[in-house]
């Protein structure tokens, strides 16, 4: 019965987001740790596995194969669920062989859980419901409430509406208050039993001390320790207690990655709270391994809550680039201030001028270098693929950063009130227009290194999607995007960067234009990349 403890424990518990702190640091460096091996970890898993299957094979007794085909169900069900249901399957043909009514009542409980676990949940009723709990053994009662908690605690997470689902946690309730009048119920399982209620009473501090209680008992990183782990990072959740609440967290989740253990819900929400208290390559890689481990176990509830963390890969991505710009801003912030200590040290007009025009001649002296660049690349086509995407991002990022020279000039000119440096700076840079005949020269570049571009894009489209530059416009914003693909640049985030648009704008042109093309979406964007050719 312990064997089928691990779903009906995760299921039990509703966490909220909490943050992290440096107080517990040393135990992340120690999950960290763990991830770098986690294939190593489910190897060992594996060749246990192995060695059950060669057992299997090796009796003949069948009481013992039940026995075998039943560990072998109990360690498939936290690693593969497929393979999990398949020797739930294998154990219920094996005990129709030895006649024993109490092994078969069994399997077909250990059945029910696996399929509950896999989200079928309408197979899984059906099983128990079938079942005559009154002429149970004072065992199998246990077997019987503890699948019915398990079924319905998974079912309300897809309940379609919150009546349905307090529905659900009602009869999850009653099984429960069952299960506890047992007397065949381990300490273990009821204290996972009974915290659920103590939480929802808010009575964190007695539901600790149960599970504190007997996660004592069992060795730091065990199996059993972290499943108690998870469910006292909840309680200290609950009551409102971050730093060991994210503790808990992280001690059940080195247990999940050192057991070999895919089901391991207890990192993902450590994502979470690591992405909410800003470490967020930390978050990443968490969620990244959370993912993993659901898409390889299989288990189509896990799967279904670690796609959620999508949403918040993508806010970290936004995140962490928002961090680098204005990490970037302060150094530039800091500079400038150099700047103005030194002119108000010398506090010469003249030189503060002549920084400007040495600005100027740097402009003119790279705008040279870039077009010396584009004269080569007119020499080799080999040499015009590769370099021209370079050439372009530099123009851009140097654009930029003359225009920000420009205002901080202004504003330090304003406040010496020199009204001619003023009215030179004013005059003496345009960015908007600098970017726009920029865009027309990457225009003319594209269409001098590729004459038939956009007949040739346009033919990757269905004939109703073909796209045609207004007059005086060579090509759309569309056309820019996808040149951009052809010369190798494939990062939504620099072609973002590149034209001056949000990175969702990019996204949205990118899924449009496939939406249109003729063939195999799929493929679409390599076929642009071979334009040409």
């Amino acid at each position: 019965m312990r064997k089928f403890i691990l779903p009906v424990l995760l299921s039990l518990i509703f966490i909220n987001p909490v943050t992290a702190n440096d107080e517990i640091n040393s135990l992340l460096k120690i999950l960290d740790k763990a991830l770098k091996y986690k294939l190593n970890y489910a190897e060992q898993k594996q060749e246990q596995i192995d060695s059950l299957k060669i057992e299997l094979k090796l009796h003949h007794k069948i009481h013992q194969k039940v026995q075998i085909a039943q560990s072998l169900c109990f360690a498939y069900s936290s690693f593969q669920k497929d393979s999990a249901l398949a020797y739930a399957i294998h154990m219920n043909e094996l005990v129709k062989e030895c006649g024993d009514k109490e092994l078969i009542m069994e399997a077909k409980l250990d059945y029910a859980r696996i399929l509950s676990s896999m989200g079928f949940f309408k197979e899984a009723l059906a099983i128990v419901n079938s079942t005559q709990h009154e002429s149970l053994s004072p065992k199998l009662k246990v077997e019987y409430f503890l699948g019915q908690v398990t079924i319905y605690n998974h079912q309300k997470f897809f309940a379609s509406s919150e009546i349905d689902s307090r529905r659900n946690d009602l009869i999850a309730q009653t099984y429960r208050d069952s299960l506890l009048q047992c007397a065949e119920v381990p300490s273990n399982v009821k204290a996972f039993t009974i915290a659920p209620t103590l939480l929802y009473q808010k009575r964190y501090n007695e539901a600790i001390h149960m599970l504190d209680s007997a996660y004592s008992s069992y060795p730091l990183y065990s199996r059993d320790a972290g499943i108690l782990a998870y469910s006292l990072a909840s309680a200290y959740q609950g009551k409102g207690d971050s730093q060991n609440a994210i503790k808990y967290f992280t001690v059940s989740a080195i247990s999940d990655v050192t057991n070999g253990t895919r089901e391991n819900r207890s990192l993902r929400i450590l994502a979470k709270l690591i992405f909410e208290s800003g470490d967020i390559n930390r978050a990443y890689v968490y969620m990244k391994n959370a993912m993993e481990d659901a898409i390889l176990c299989n288990a189509r509830i896990n799967t279904i809550e670690a796609s959620d963390m999508y949403l918040f890969i993508d806010k970290a991505f936004q995140e962490k680039e928002k961090r680098k710009f204005a990490i970037i801003s302060s150094l530039l912030t800091a500079l400038f201030f150099v700047c103005i200590l030194l002119f108000v040290l010398f506090t010469q007009l003249k030189k503060q001028k002549k920084k400007v025009e040495q600005a100027n001649e740097s402009l003119s002296y790279h705008l040279d270098e870039i077009q010396k660049i584009n004269s080569a690349l007119a020499d080799s086509s080999k040499i015009k693929e590769e370099y021209v995407g370079l050439y372009m991002e530099q123009y851009t990022n140097y654009i930029t950063q003359i225009d920000s020279f420009k205002k901080r000039a202004l504003k330090i000119a304003k406040s010496e009130d020199i009204s001619k440096v003023v009215s030179f700076l004013k005059s003496s840079l345009n960015t908007e227009e600098d970017l726009a005949e920029f865009y027309n020269n990457f225009d003319k570049t594209i269409l001098n290194l590729f004459p038939n571009f956009v007949a040739d894009f346009n033919a990757l489209l269905s004939p109703e999607n073909t796209i045609v530059p207004s007059a005086g416009k060579l090509l759309t914003p569309e056309l820019r995007i996808f040149a951009l693909i052809r010369l190798g640049i494939t990062d939504s985030v620099k072609i973002a960067h590149f034209l001056q648009y949000s990175l969702s704008t990019i996204y949205n042109y990118r899924s449009k234009m496939r939406s249109k093309a003729i063939g195999d979406r799929n493929d679409f964007e390599e076929r642009v990349a071979r334009i040409g050719q």
